[in-house]
C-alpha cells in the first residue's frame, strides 16, 4: 500500500513538472517586437528597434518597404543601413497630444557609403570620407580617427569638437573629459557650460595645469587664481578662499557674488540669508555688519536689524517693502504677504492691495 501511495505522488509530481516545463518553453519560445508577439516564421528582430521580415524592414512600429530588405541590417539603435543606403530613426512626441502620441522619423543619411558605414554611439556615426550627428552632416579633420566622447562632445587626432564644432586650440589625441563641465589636453584646461557670448559654452582657463583644482561644478582654482564658471575672479587671494551658498564666495579680503566683487562687503561678518533656499526667486539675499546686499547690489534704503526675505523675489524691513533692490511703492510691511504662486495678475498683498512684480494692480 505504502509503495501504491508513493507512486501516485511521484506520478502527480512528474506530470505538474511536464506541464511547467512545457508553459515556460512556450514562453521562451516567444518573440516579441515592439510590444507584440510575432507569429510571422519570415520575421527577424535585428535589435530593440530595428527587424525586417520578407517584404519590409521596421523602426519600431514603421515600416520603409523602399529598404533593400535582403540586405537590411541594424548598426546601432538609431541607425540602419542596407547594401544601398545607410538610414536614421527616431521617435518624437508631438506638442498637442504629447502624452499620447509617439511618432517615428526616418531619415536617408545623404552621400553615406554603406559598406563603410559604422556608429560611433552617442548619435554619431562615420564612414570613410564623412561624419554624421543625428542624421545629418558636419565638418571633421580626420574622420578615420573620429569618436565619439558623448553625446555633446567628438575627438578625432587632430581636434576636439563641442556640439560638432572643433574647439579652438585642442588637441584631439590627448583630449578627455575631466569631469561634468571640465576638460583637458596637453595643452590647456577647459571648461564647458555658460562662458559667455561668442565662445561656444568652452573656454580655454588661464590656469597652472600642475596646481589646478576642481572645486565643485561652478569653482575651480589654481594655487593663484580662482575661476567661477569661465570667469576668472579679480584680485582673489587663492588660499584663503571659500564657497558659499547660492553663488556667494569669499576669500581674506573680499565677498563674490559668482565671478563679481561686492564693492564694500566685508568677508569676516558676511552671511547668506537661509531663506534663499526655502522661497522661490530669482535673485539671492546676504548681509555683513553693515548692510544688506541682493546678489551683488547693496541696498541701501534696507534696515539690518529689522530686514527678513519672503520670497518670490521680496523682502522687507520695519520700514519698506522691497521687489529685488526697489521700494514698493506705499506698500505696508506689517501687512505684506507673498503667494506662493501668482493668484490671477498678483504674486502679493498687503491689508489694502494687490502687487505684481513689485508694482501695484489698479483695477479698471
Amino acid at each position: 500500500m505504502f509503495q501504491f501511495i508513493k507512486w501516485i505522488f511521484k506520478t502527480i509530481f512528474l506530470i505538474i513538472g511536464s506541464l511547467l516545463f512545457r508553459c515556460n518553453t512556450d514562453e521562451k519560445e516567444k518573440i516579441t517586437f515592439n510590444g507584440k508577439v510575432i507569429t510571422d516564421e519570415n520575421f527577424i528582430v535585428l535589435n530593440n528597434q530595428f527587424a525586417r521580415d520578407s517584404a519590409n524592414a521596421y523602426y519600431k512600429s514603421r515600416s520603409f518597404s523602399y529598404a533593400d530588405v535582403a540586405t537590411f541590417e541594424a548598426v546601432d539603435d538609431h541607425y540602419a543601413k542596407d547594401k544601398n543606403k545607410a538610414y536614421y530613426c527616431d521617435e518624437y512626441r508631438e506638442g498637442q497630444n504629447y502624452y499620447l502620441s509617439k511618432r517615428q522619423t526616418i531619415l536617408e543619411v545623404k552621400n553615406a557609403d554603406p559598406a563603410s558605414f559604422v556608429s560611433l554611439k552617442n548619435g554619431y556615426a562615420k564612414d570613410l570620407k564623412n561624419a554624421w550627428f543625428e542624421g545629418q552632416p558636419f565638418d571633421v579633420k580626420d574622420v578615420s580617427s573620429l569618436v565619439s566622447i558623448d553625446y555633446h562632445f567628438a575627438k578625432d587626432d587632430v581636434s576636439a569638437y563641442l556640439n560638432r564644432h572643433p574647439i579652438n586650440r585642442s588637441d584631439g589625441k590627448t583630449f578627455v573629459i575631466i569631469d561634468g563641465n571640465f576638460a583637458k589636453d596637453s595643452s590647456n584646461i577647459y571648461y564647458y557650460g555658460y562662458t559667455g557670448e561668442g565662445q561656444n559654452n568652452i573656454c580655454i582657463l588661464p590656469c597652472d595645469r600642475q596646481s589646478f583644482q576642481i572645486l565643485d561644478y561652478r569653482y575651480s582654482r589654481d594655487n593663484v587664481n580662482v575661476f567661477f564658471l569661465g570667469f576668472r575672479l579679480k584680485d582673489v587671494h587663492a588660499e584663503t578662499f571659500q564657497i558659499m551658498d547660492d553663488d556667494y564666495s569669499k576669500d581674506k579680503n573680499s565677498v563674490y557674488f559668482q565671478e563679481r566683487k561686492i564693492a564694500g562687503a566685508a568677508p569676516e561678518t558676511f552671511e547668506v540669508f537661509k531663506e534663499n533656499e526655502m522661497f522661490g526667486h530669482d535673485v539671492n539675499y546676504a548681509k555683513d555688519k553693515h548692510a544688506v546686499f541682493m546678489d551683488d547690489k547693496k541696498m541701501k534704503d534696507a534696515d539690518l536689524s529689522s530686514f527678513m526675505v519672503l520670497g518670490e523675489n521680496y523682502a522687507r524691513d520695519n520700514r519698506h517693502v522691497f521687489y529685488k533692490t526697489s521700494i514698493v511703492k506705499n506698500a505696508d510691511p506689517a501687512t505684506y504677504s507673498v503667494y506662493p504662486h501668482d493668484m490671477g495678475d498678483a504674486d502679493s498683498e498687503d491689508g489694502n492691495y494687490k502687487y505684481h512684480e513689485g508694482a501695484r494692480i489698479v483695477k479698471e
